[in-house]
C-alpha cells in the first residue's frame, strides 16, 4: 500500500502527541524537523509501518523510551487475561463459537495507541455488546471453505492486549480444524504496543503454537526484512490472516490467499472502505475493492 498524504499527516500528528507532554520546545522542534525531513526523503517502498519505526528510533535518540507504552501494554496484557475465561464462555455459548471467536479478535484491534487517540477500557468493553458489529458472511464461508482445504496457515498478530483474543480464536481454529498447522507470527522487536514474543509468553500462546517474528520493529510484515525461513512460511502457508490495520498496508499487493481482519481507525481506512469509523472488516487480499 502506498503512503498517502493523509498517512503523512497522521505521522506528524501522532509524533507531536507523544511528545506533547515534553517541555523543551527547542528539542521538540529538531525532532519534529528531523521527522518531516524522513517522511519527505522517503522512497516509494516505505509505507506508513515502516516509517513509523525509523521515527521511533529517531524520538528515542531524543527523547528515550517512552515508558508509558511499557505500562499500557502491561496493563492491556493483564485486563484482557481477567476477562479471558468470561470471553471464552461468551465464545463457546454462541450459536457459531467460531464467527464469534473472529469477531472477538477483531475487536480487539481496537487496543492501538499510535492509531487511537485515546484508546479506554471503557470503549473497548462496548465494542463486545454492539449488535451491528458482525462478519461479513460470504467472506466468512471463503475463509471457512479455505481453512479446511488448507494445511498451513500463518496468523500475523498486531497488538498487546489483542493477542489474548487472538489466542481464543487460535483455540477455536484448532478445534474445528485439527489438522491444521498454524503459525504465528509477532514483531521481532519492540514496535510501540505490537505483541512481541515476550507478549506472547506472558499470555500463555506460546504453549499454544510455534511462534515467529517479522524479524524487525515495523509495524507490518516488510518482505525484504524477513528471514529465508520466515519467507518460507509465509509464502508456504495456504491462508494467512493477518490483524489490524498496518498488516494490510504492508502486505495489501503480495498476492498470498491474505485474510485480513481489523477495524478502521482511521479517516483514510474509512474513507477507502467506504464505511464508519470503528467498521470491522473481514476482506480476503484477492477480493477486496478499496
Amino acid at each position: 500500500m502506498i503512503l498517502f498524504s493523509k498517512c503523512m499527516s497522521c505521522l506528524i500528528d501522532q509524533q507531536e502527541r507523544l511528545i506533547g507532554h515534553t517541555k523543551d520546545e527547542e528539542k521538540k522542534t529538531a525532532f519534529m524537523k528531523e521527522v518531516m525531513l524522513l517522511i519527505g526523503n522517503s522512497g516509494s517502498e516505505k509505507n506508513a509501518p515502516w516509517l513509523t519505526a525509523d521515527i521511533t528510533k529517531i524520538r528515542e535518540k531524543y527523547f528515550g523510551k517512552d515508558d508509558k507504552i511499557a505500562e499500557m501494554k502491561q496493563e492491556f496484557n493483564q485486563l484482557l487475561l481477567q476477562l479471558e475465561g468470561e470471553l471464552e464462555q461468551k465464545i463457546c455459548e454462541n450459536e457459531d463459537p467460531l464467527k464469534e471467536a473472529i469477531r472477538f479478535a477483531r475487536i480487539g484491534n481496537y487496543i492501538d495507541f499510535s492509531a487511537v487517540k485515546n484508546v479506554t477500557k471503557e470503549k473497548f468493553m462496548e465494542f463486545f455488546d454492539d449488535e451491528k458489529d458482525q462478519i461479513d458472511e460470504e467472506e466468512y464461508k471463503h475463509l471457512k471453505k479455505d481453512l479446511e482445504n488448507g494445511s498451513n496457515m500463518l496468523y500475523v498478530l498486531d497488538n498487546c492486549g489483542e493477542i489474548v483474543l487472538d489466542k481464543l480464536l487460535i483455540r477455536q481454529l484448532k478445534k474445528y480444524y485439527p489438522e491444521l498447522h498454524i503459525t504465528v507470527m509477532v514483531r521481532g522487536e519492540e514496535a510501540l504496543n505490537d505483541a512481541t514474543i515476550e507478549d506472547a509468553e506472558m499470555v500463555g500462546l506460546t504453549e499454544e503454537v510455534p511462534i515467529i517474528t517479522n524479524n524487525s520493529s515495523i509495524q507490518g510484515v516488510v518482505i525484504s526484512k524477513l528471514t529465508e525461513e520466515q519467507k518460507e512460511v509465509l509464502d508456504s502457508a495456504d491462508v494467512i490472516l493477518a490483524k489490524g490495520q498496518a498488516n494490510f498496508e504492508s502486505l495489501n499487493g503480495y498476492g498470498k490467499n491474505i485474510y485480513y481482519l481489523f477495524l478502521c481507525k482511521c479517516d483514510l481506512f474509512a474513507k477507502l472502505f467506504d464505511v464508519e469509523p470503528f467498521h470491522g472488516m473481514l476482506v480476503n487480499e484477492n477480493r477486496v475493492v478499496c
